[in-house]
């Protein structure tokens, strides 16, 4: 649980600066915004997801088992389609 917990600040600011520096600089607040929206509901629903899964005692090592698969493919996931994103050599102002 340990490394699920590091996984999130080790994360968020270089995702973030990917993010930011892929808007037009008009549309930064907006990207900004939104990426902190989707990260604070995410963090929600995983906190209400993987609690139910843990509240009762009876199915309580089940309930992690299943919370750690859950996480595991949302990283695989993220990882797949962070490997799919272009790639591009020139900063975004260039083409500005």
């Amino acid at each position: 649980m340990v490394l699920v917990g590091l996984g999130g600040p080790t994360v968020s600011p270089p995702a973030t600066a990917v993010l930011l520096d892929t808007v037009p600089r008009h549309q930064t607040g907006v990207a900004s915004g939104v990426f902190n929206t989707s990260r604070q509901v995410g963090g929600a629903l995983g906190v209400a997801l993987f609690g139910g899964l843990l509240t009762n005692p009876e199915t309580f090592v089940h309930g992690v088992h299943v919370s750690l698969l859950i996480a595991a493919g949302v990283a695989a996931l993220t990882a797949a389609l962070a490997l799919s994103l272009p790639r591009t050599t020139q900063h975004h102002e260039e083409h500005m």
